[in-house]
C-alpha cells in the first residue's frame, strides 16, 4: 500500500500517514510487514483446522519438527485445556489432508479432529 492509499484509508495526508507509520515502526509497535498469499494459486486451495491430542504431550518435539518443516502448516498453537494443539493447514486436496494427518500419527499423535474451513469471516 502506498502512503497515498494509506492516508486515504485513515483520513490523513500521504505525508502525515507516512510520518505516523514511521513513528510506529521506530517505537517497535510495527515489527514487520507480510505478504498476503493466494493459496489457491499456490496449489493449496483447501484450508483445514486440526485439533491434536498427543499420546504423551510431554514428548511434543517430534510433532513440532513436522510443524516447522511442513509447508502445508500455516499456524500452530500449543493450548491449555482438553486438547494439546490446534493447527491450521493449507492442502491441495482431501488426499493431501489425509497424508498430513498420517504424518502426525507417525510422531506420537493419538487423535485428530479436522474441519474444513469454508470461509474466513472478517473481524473488522
Amino acid at each position: 500500500m502506498t502512503q497515498r492509499e494509506l492516508g486515504k484509508a485513515v483520513g490523513l495526508s500521504p505525508n502525515a500517514a507516512g510520518a505516523r507509520l514511521q513513528r510506529l515502526i521506530d517505537r517497535g509497535a510495527i515489527t514487520g510487514f507480510a505478504a498476503q498469499l493466494d493459496h489457491a494459486a499456490l496449489g493449496r486451495p483447501i484450508e483445514a483446522s486440526i485439533d491434536v491430542w498427543m499420546n504423551d504431550e510431554r514428548d511434543r518435539r517430534p510433532l513440532l519438527d513436522v510443524v516447522k518443516s511442513d509447508a502445508r502448516i500455516v499456524e500452530c498453537f500449543y493450548l491449555t485445556g482438553p486438547l494439546d494443539f490446534r493447527i491450521r493447514a493449507r492442502v491441495a486436496s482431501t488426499e493431501d489432508l489425509n497424508d498430513l494427518l498420517t504424518s502426525f500419527r507417525e510422531v506420537g499423535v493419538r487423535q485428530t479432529d479436522s474441519r474444513l474451513i469454508l470461509e474466513q469471516v472478517p473481524t473488522s
